[in-house]
């Protein structure tokens, strides 16, 4: 979300001539209250905890080499739904590639920040996604601002002031990272909107992973011509072997990834909507609790209090959709 996986999924049920898609499924009340709150507080849960896994295996694996490795265990999963739904047309399209494109960029920049900073730090600061998808909404695509979502924008954008503390003397530029994760996803978002919301999860997830092997591939093509791994050695190190360890973490964090794809389709199936939307934020709530356990990382009073109102804004933002 997080807003990193869920998007595309969150339409898919709409159905749509020429595109593979999920037939809808009539839910009672109690199934959605229960399937819809419960698949996405299990995807948020497991997502806070495959990028805390990722930030230990930051020091020993480069970013691209995993993007690629680990893609390259999910396709196959992936290939076999994807073939017999019909979605591998739907997945080459130049407009869902370059989807893939813009979320692998978000990726990169998320994880990217990951060896200089703290996972609650990264994450609230991205999750300023949502403002970022109002403002480009309203630039681009000319949609009206209401005043909901312009109080939503004004807490969020007061939570991560806080958060990063420009001039401040444990201000760090490395923060602005996750900042521009949060920009490519809204742009992704921005494109995404219309046709896109129709196709099938499994064929955006397929897209996503097929760009994923493109990106670490050329990653590790250019960083071993660069030859300069001591300048930042999670983006710029060039193909290491991997020990048995490191291995077989990779193969967890590939089947971890296929879970939480498929609960967010699921949560985002069954709904409700403004439920499952707002409990999207309980990554911020399982990124703490997992940095605190894993690193021992106790977030400042300022993070928590900054966190608070970026959750707060994208809340508000929800619940007051079209007021």
């Amino acid at each position: 979300m997080t807003p990193r996986d869920a998007f595309g999924a969150r339409r898919h049920a709409r159905g749509g001539s020429g595109q593979a898609v999920i037939p809808k499924r009539p839910a009672g009340p109690r199934r959605r209250l229960g399937g819809g709150p419960l698949a996405i507080v299990l995807a948020t849960g497991l997502m806070a905890f495959q990028d805390a896994l990722i930030k230990l295996m930051s020091d020993g694996l480069p970013l691209w080499q995993f993007f690629a490795l680990r893609s390259l265990l999910i396709l196959p999963v992936l290939a076999i739904p994807v073939w017999r739904r019909g979605g591998m047309r739907a997945a080459v399209h130049p407009r869902t590639l370059t989807r893939s494109g813009l979320i692998v960029a978000m990726y990169v920049f998320f994880y990217g920040g990951m060896p200089v900073l703290d996972l609650p730090v990264i994450s609230a600061v991205y999750y300023t996604g949502p403002v970022f998808i109002v403002i480009l909404s309203s630039l681009l695509l000319r949609e009206r601002v209401t005043p909901g979502q312009a109080g939503a924008v004004a807490v969020a954008f007061a939570g991560v002031v806080i958060v990063l503390r420009p001039g401040g003397e444990t201000f760090s530029p490395a923060a602005l990272i996750p900042l521009l994760s949060a920009l490519c996803y809204a742009l992704a978002a921005v494109a995404t909107r219309g046709p896109l919301g129709r196709v099938d999860p499994w064929a955006l997830t397929f897209s996503l992973n097929v760009v994923f092997v493109a990106a670490g591939g050329i990653g590790m093509t250019v960083t071993a011509a660069i030859g300069r791994p001591e300048a930042y050695p999670f983006l710029l190190s060039p193909w290491t072997a991997l020990e048995a360890g490191v291995m077989s973490l990779l193969v967890f964090l590939a089947a971890i990834s296929v879970a939480i794809h498929l609960l967010l389709a699921r949560a985002y199936q069954l709904g409700p909507m403004p439920v499952v939307a707002g409990l999207d934020f309980s990554y911020l709530v399982f990124a703490v609790v997992w940095a605190a356990l894993l690193f021992g990382t106790i977030p400042e009073g300022a993070t928590v209090v900054g966190t608070v109102l970026v959750a707060a804004g994208g809340l508000w933002g929800i619940l007051r959709r079209g007021h």
